[in-house]
This record gives C-alpha cells, structure tokens and sequence, in this order.
C-alpha cells in the first residue's frame, strides 16, 4: 500500500454515525440513572468538640435530613444532638444547630461546611426543572 492508496480510502460514514448515536444514547441513559444532592454552604464552629452552626428557620429541616457534610473535602456523618428555639437577629429567624462529629477539630474553629440532602435522579430533577413543581 503506497501513500496515494492511503489518501484516498473512501470511510463509511453511516458507520460513525451509528456510532455516535449509540455512545449518545448509552451516554444519557447512564446521566439520567445519576443520582445527586442539593447542596446546603454555610459556616460553623466547633464548641464543646461538637460542630454548631446558625441555620437560618428555611433550612433547619435539610440540616435535620440531611446525608452527610463536607469539611475540608473530608466526608462526615453527623448527628443532631441539640436544636435551640428559635432566634431573631437582624429580622432574620433562625436556628442554633449542635452537631455530634467525630473529629479532632480545635475549640472556636470556624470550618466551612457544605452540607448534603434531598438525593433525587437526575431525570427526577430535569422534570422538575422544565415543568415546575
């Protein structure tokens, strides 16, 4: 085979295609199967070796059902030991939250916190988005 054969090979375009469709189709049916979370940032800071944080009155019940949190990309399980009444600062209502963590945090540190919760499909949550509700 010579370098003028090699440049005028004629390719099957119907094949790519199918190809490509295929890898498409397996593609979004993977993204659809996905599961994620809707994502809580907040700050917090370590008390008596518990974590407390400040919630505003909206987001106390993600905090409560929540999976896990985020702390210095480290996963942690948690668990409510202590919610306060509710508090007024600024006209703005809100929660003093006392986590349990096992951690080895100093006292007074303050730690940003990504907290996760609600675990929908991703179709679940397309759906939603594109028609409410």
């Amino acid at each position: 085979m010579n370098c003028n054969e090699l440049l005028n090979i004629k390719y099957k375009l119907h094949n790519a295609f199918f190809i490509m469709i295929l890898l498409g189709i397996i593609l979004t049916v993977y993204l659809f199967n996905c599961e994620i979370y809707e994502v809580y940032n907040t700050y917090g800071y370590i008390k008596n070796h518990n974590l407390v944080l400040n919630i505003p009155i909206e987001y106390s019940d993600t905090i409560t059902n929540g999976e896990y949190l985020i702390i210095n990309e480290k996963k942690y399980n948690y668990n409510v030991s202590d919610i306060s009444e509710i508090l007024l600062n600024n006209n703005i209502n809100y929660q003093e939250i006392t986590l349990k963590l096992d951690n080895n945090f100093f006292e007074n540190q303050v730690l940003k916190i990504n907290i996760y919760y609600a675990k929908e499909k991703v179709l679940k949550k397309v759906k939603k988005t594109v028609f409410g509700g």
